[in-house]
């Protein structure tokens, strides 16, 4: 049916503990927020895919999808994640065609116009990548003549973030804005959700430094395969501390938690994926009230977070407007993938 449209909304993310870990066999925890990604997907005419993301505009055929997929499946298993990386930095779009690929292999009927929209600030560590892939699996499922099983639809958005940050990605990004709340993953199979007490507040600190996650994973590769032996240890001791923060979280610790969050800090600056434009928001939030703070995401710039109470709320967010960087306030935990028919 020419003009049928379905827009599917996909919320944002921010990782509590976990980052890089997750990489290496360690637990992460995540929440959702309120910064949205959206993917409209409307029937036309002709017979192309048509995608569009604010000014990029580009026109690919079914047959041109699964040969660029078939591509980056070889790379994949060869571990040429420099050769996808060029990928990602060369094609916008790759990763998107990627996660299409695979929808074209299960029936999905040329003459699409797929279009995104986000209010999540790229390359910050929001999961503004997964977030749109999430949206995407959502709004062209309802084309399929076989919808996706959950765990289809998580895999599917995985691909893309595959592509988007170098060939190595753990899903959480991607399973966060699928299950939405607050999550624990393993890196294998999907999300549990995790109990949590009400509270739980949050204050975005964005730095403005942008750092691509995929030149990031690659530093933190190379710094691992130094001393693999030695600095494994750092990324397991992450993984305790997000252990550690289950009960917290469950009981409404918040004080804790934060000690937690400062502990995990420490961690990243050793891994080197911190930035001084991150200490400033992170010290600025500290003085004025936060119980903890810590960069969120894969670092090297993008944003942090702050632990906070509802009487130090505005405060912390006013420290960290003062010191430089831009404030967030979305709400925590929020619902998951929604579709709009």
């Amino acid at each position: 049916m020419v003009g049928r449209t379905v827009t599917a909304t996909a919320p944002g993310k921010a990782i509590l503990f976990g980052e890089h870990a997750i990489n290496r066999g360690q637990p992460a925890l995540a929440t959702a927020v309120g910064l949205y990604a959206r993917c409209r997907v409307t029937v036309a005419m002709e017979r192309d895919y048509h995608l569009r993301s604010g000014a990029r505009v580009e026109h690919i055929s079914g047959d041109a999808l699964m040969t660029l997929a078939r591509a980056v499946d070889a790379q994949l298993v060869a571990g040429d994640y420099e050769a996808i990386r060029r990928l990602a930095a060369a094609d916008y779009f790759a990763p998107a065609k990627y996660v299409l690929a695979t929808a074209v292999e299960h029936g999905l009927p040329g003459g699409l116009e797929i279009a995104w929209e986000s209010e999540e600030p790229g390359s910050s560590g929001l999961g503004s990548g997964g977030a749109a892939f999430v949206a995407m699996v959502a709004a062209i499922s309802m084309f399929l003549p076989q919808p996706p099983t959950l765990e289809e639809r998580a895999a599917w958005a995985h691909r893309g973030d595959l592509i988007a940050h170098g060939g190595v990605a753990s899903a959480l990004d991607t399973q966060t804005s699928l299950f939405g709340g607050v999550i624990r993953f393993t890196g294998q199979g999907l999300a549990d959700p995790v109990a949590c007490a009400p509270g739980l507040t949050l204050v975005i600190g964005n730095t403005n430094v942008l750092a691509a996650t995929s030149e990031v994973n690659s530093g933190v590769r190379r710094w691992l395969a130094e001393r693999p032996r030695a600095r494994m240890a750092y990324f397991e001791a992450i993984g305790a501390l997000g252990r550690a923060a289950l009960p917290l979280l469950e009981r409404g610790e918040w004080a804790e938690l934060g000690r937690l969050f400062t502990l995990n800090q420490l961690i990243l600056d050793k891994i080197g994926v911190g930035c001084p434009e991150a200490d400033t928001l992170i010290d600025a939030a500290l003085e004025a009230g936060a119980w903890g703070a810590k960069v969120s995401g894969s670092g090297g710039g993008g944003i942090m977070i702050a632990l906070v109470s509802p009487e130090t709320r505005s405060a912390v967010a006013e420290a960290i407007n003062a010191a430089g960087g831009v404030a967030l306030l979305p709400e925590v935990g929020v619902a998951g993938v929604s579709t709009d028919v």
